[in-house]
Parts: C-alpha cells; structure tokens; sequence
C-alpha cells in the first residue's frame, strides 16, 4: 500500500480536528481549506472517531473502508482547551461528557390511608352515678362529651320511667320530675361519638329517707279576695330554727304579682311559735293579682325532717279600704278608694288601766263572727255575748256591737280593749269589711306588738321587716 494517502488522511484527520476546535474558539484556519478527497477523508475520519467515543473507546476510529487506523491524541495548545461537549486536559487526552440516561417507573402504588379511629365519648353525671342519701328536689344532669346520647332513661323500682328532656344537640339529659323518698333508681343509657364510638352507662341513685315529714299551708285561701293589708302567711306543722334550712324554704317559694310588687318574707313570732310571713312595703295596690307557689316537698327543714308536699294559693286584692280609729276623739272613721264613707261614734278600751286600753298600731281584719262568746276571768265575765264582731287580733280586741256603752260612744273609752258600736253600726261595718282591711288605730301610749296575736306584721317597721328573711345578707352564714 502507498503510504501517502495514509499520511493525507492522518493530516486531514488532525485539520478537521484542528478546525473543529477553532470553529469552537471563533479563530479562522489558515489556506484555502482541505482538498475533496481531504475532506472526505476527514470526515470518514471524523465519523470513525464519533463512533469511538459513543462506544467508551479512545484512539481507534474505523475508516470508511472498514480498515482500522490509529489516530494520535492531539497535542494541548494551552494546557487546557474547552469545546462545547468535550473537555481537553493537559494530559492530552479527550475525554467526552458521559451520556445520562433517565426512565420513569411504569407502576408506582402508594398504600391508602389508615381508617379514622372511632371517637369514645365520655360522660359526666351530676350528682355522681351510685350517690346516695339524695332530697327528691336534687337536680339530676347527665352530659357527653365528645358525642352524643342516643338513649337514656331514669326508671323507679316498678320500671316506670321518669320525665327528662335533652337539650338541641343531645349531649345534655336533665331530669323533669322530683324523685320520691327512700327509693332506688336505675340510669341506662348510651353515648355515641364519630365513627362507631360508642359508650354504655349504668347505674343507680339512692333518696334521703326523711325522719319526719312536715306539711304547710297558705293563707290567704286560693280563690279569695282580700284587704289590702292582707299579708301571705306561710303555716308550718312544726317550728324551723335552724337559719340554713330556713333559706332553703324562702328559695322554694315564689311570690308572683300582677302589678309588680315590692315584699319580703320575715319569720317572726306567731302563737304557735315562729312562722313565715311575707308582706308588701307598703299597701297592696287594689285589683293586683297574687300567686303564691310553695315547692317544699323534698325540701330539707333540717334534723332529718323534709318538706311534706308543695302548696300553692292565686288570691286577688280588693277594693282599698282604710278604717282609722283615734282614741282621743272617739271616732272610727272607713276609708274605701280615698272617700269617707262611714264615721262612726266609738268607745275604746280604758285607758287608765293598761291591761284594758286598746293598742295602737295598724291591725289587721282576720275574720268575723255573727256572735262571738266572750270571756276574761282576769276582769270577771264569761261569754258575753258580741254581736257582728269583727277580730282585729288573737289577744281579743274586736270591733263589735255593744247598745251597753251606747252613751258612752263619741265621748269616753271604758271598754275592755274593744271598740264597741251600736248594733245598727256594727252590723254596717261588718256586712262590707273583708279578710285584710286595715284598721289604723292611734292615741295610746301602748303600742301594737307581737303579743297582740299572729297578724302584727305592720306593727314592724320596713327596715326592721327585711333583715328578718333568712336571706338577707346579715343573716348569711356562709
């Protein structure tokens, strides 16, 4: 084989390479450029030295004519030359970028997500599931939290079920009726929150067994009219001392009027020991409307007795009518709505004996008898006979007929404490006096008092009244 071609081709070979790596630099070559066949060497030089590097091999290219040449590694012109794609070092070799390739996983699962876990509800009772030795009156709460109730029941011993009612979102049951004494009474129920949690609730409640029950009543009578002095009068079967307890009673009562009106309750001295009084500041407004609701069974009166059962009263207030004594001017003088419409000559007890001299203060018409028997061993008669009586208090002071001390009506007071009349005026005074009338007496040196009987309430002043409901503030003992 001639060697000049193969030396043509390695310098062509070189000039391409030459080239290629000026074209990079933007430097232009040198001549008039390779000759055809130089070219064409060149680039079967070229593509052979392509395909080496493709392969990973370096020095050997193949010709297009399917010989193998060596091709010399290029000489460095300064140390280091960059060409875009390839990177010469001073060591002379080249070396090409490594070819990167990236593929996709055809199938990727990522696992679902883990189920919600259910929500226990948990649940709250007031008082305590298993208390014992509760008042009927106790009341009873039962709560979910973080759910809600799907069913709850209270029954007695004999399986009834009691009254109760859930609020909007049924997580709050409330009991709706009082419990009865010394029994036993079984909760069931079931809490449900989110996600199937569920939680099931059961258990009992004991009540108090009372050593004693104590019954009550009011007065005035429900249905019945009465005077404007007319104050509430709460009887009790036995007295209740002990001041704690008497708060639990004045929280058991309401008091509703119609006008609003301005009252308190006071436990004051009656015959039979002490009671429970409630009054108005002042007169009752005429035509006002009055409900009295007593709530005292299960309530505690304190040493193991309770409230026996509740009472209630709705009573209206009449007409407004005043009856003025003095007993200076020997007059008795009715008021009704502000006009004068009777003034009667009277004679009232004598006043230079004090065991006989009629009291002053504002009393209180508590009944009357068509003839009432009179009697007082201390001043030596027995059942004198007074017609058209009318009892202003429990120590026998009446205003009653008696044609006796006729001439002595208008002019002298020689009575045993009462206020006598002729029988014409008694009879008038008494056909139109009612239950709670006022009758205000004045003139006497002795004043009106607890001794007079169970109605003195208006003999107590206002500022006095207050502090004698066991809910005042100087009667707290907490």
């Amino acid at each position: 084989m001639n060697a000049r071609p193969l030396h043509l081709a390695v310098l062509a070979l070189s000039a391409t390479v030459l080239l290629g790596a000026a074209a990079c630099t933007g430097s232009s070559s040198t001549g008039s450029g390779p000759s055809p066949a130089a070219a064409t060497t060149a680039a079967a030089a070229t593509t052979a030295a392509t395909a080496t590097a493709a392969t990973g091999s370096a020095g050997t290219a193949s010709a297009g004519t399917g010989s193998s040449v060596s091709v010399p590694s290029l000489p460095s012109t300064s140390g280091s030359a960059t060409s875009t794609g390839a990177t010469s070092s001073g060591s002379g070799t080249s070396s090409l970028p490594d070819v990167t390739t990236s593929s996709s996983s055809s199938s990727s699962s990522t696992p679902p997500p883990a189920p919600p876990k259910p929500v226990v509800p948990t649940v709250a009772a007031s008082p305590a599931l298993g208390t014992t030795g509760i008042a009927p009156r106790t009341p009873i709460t039962l709560s979910a939290r973080n759910g809600s109730w799907a069913s709850l029941t209270v029954t007695n011993a004999e399986g009834k079920q009691l009254k109760g009612s859930l609020n909007a979102a049924k997580t709050s049951w409330t009991l709706g009726e009082p419990l009865g004494y010394g029994a036993t009474y079984t909760v069931s129920g079931k809490a449900v929150g989110a996600n199937g949690g569920s939680r099931t609730v059961k258990g009992t409640y004991e009540t108090v067994t009372p050593d004693g029950q104590i019954d009550a009543s009011i007065s005035p009578d429900d249905g019945s009219t009465v005077g404007i002095a007319a104050p509430i009068l709460l009887s009790l079967d036995a007295e209740v001392t002990d001041q704690d307890a008497r708060a639990r009673i004045e929280k058991a009562i309401t008091v509703t009027t119609s006008p609003r009106t301005e009252g308190s309750w006071a436990w004051i001295q009656h015959d039979d020991g002490i009671g429970l009084d409630w009054r108005p500041k002042d007169y009752w407004k005429p035509g006002t409307k009055v409900t009295v609701t007593a709530n005292l069974y299960g309530v505690d009166f304190g040493d193991g007795m309770y409230g026996a059962q509740d009472v209630t009263s709705s009573f209206t207030i009449g007409r407004a009518e005043i009856t003025k004594g003095d007993i200076n001017t020997h007059r008795l003088k009715v008021y009704r709505d502000g006009k004068l419409v009777f003034d009667f000559p009277t004679s009232f007890g004598l006043e230079s004996d004090p065991g006989r001299v009629t009291h002053s203060g504002t009393y209180v018409v508590m009944s009357k008898e068509y003839l009432h028997l009179m009697s007082n061993p201390a001043y030596h008669y027995k059942n004198f006979p007074a017609y058209y009586a009318v009892r202003l208090s429990n120590n026998g002071t009446f205003i009653h007929a008696n044609d006796g001390t006729a001439g002595d009506q208008g002019y002298d007071n020689v009575t045993h404490g009462c206020a006598n009349l002729t029988t014409e005026n008694a009879k008038a005074f008494y056909d139109q006096t009612m239950y709670g009338d006022p009758v205000e007496i004045t003139g006497s040196d002795i004043p009106l008092s607890a001794a007079d009987g169970d109605i003195h309430d208006w003999a107590i002043p206002w500022s006095e009244w207050v502090t004698l409901s066991a809910l005042h503030p100087s009667n707290s003992t907490s």
